[in-house]
């Protein structure tokens, strides 16, 4: 379940990175595109799989990523490209918000092996 998560989420970084690369005619179908993709990716699903069960802890640092990904997505809905100081800086919390859920995932799986 803890991996489902974290790759629905990377699958939606990617799609939408890729959506905002595309050249689109107007910035209003660049962002409902941006939107879709994060929609259909299932992050929005794995994550709620996930907080069903998790503990508080887990809630929180998932939610962490979650919740930084959603910025990322309304950054780039908003126009910023990939390029963009803007995206960058959002995608740098992205990544230390992820890396710091699955320290706290990686801590979970070893106390249910103990």
């Amino acid at each position: 379940m803890y991996v489902d998560c974290l790759v629905a989420l990377r699958r939606a970084h990617e799609a939408m990175r890729l959506v905002a690369d595309e050249n689109h005619t107007d910035p209003q179908t660049r962002a409902a595109k941006i939107r879709q993709v994060f929609q259909a990716s299932g992050c929005d699903e794995a994550r709620e799989r996930l907080v069903l069960t998790a503990t508080a802890d887990i809630t929180e640092a998932i939610d962490g990523s979650y919740h930084s990904l959603r910025d990322i997505r309304e950054a780039l809905a908003s126009g910023c490209t990939i390029a963009s100081e803007e995206y960058q800086a959002a995608r740098q919390i992205h990544g230390d918000a992820t890396r710091a859920a699955r320290v706290v995932l990686r801590a979970d799986l070893a106390a249910l092996e103990a």
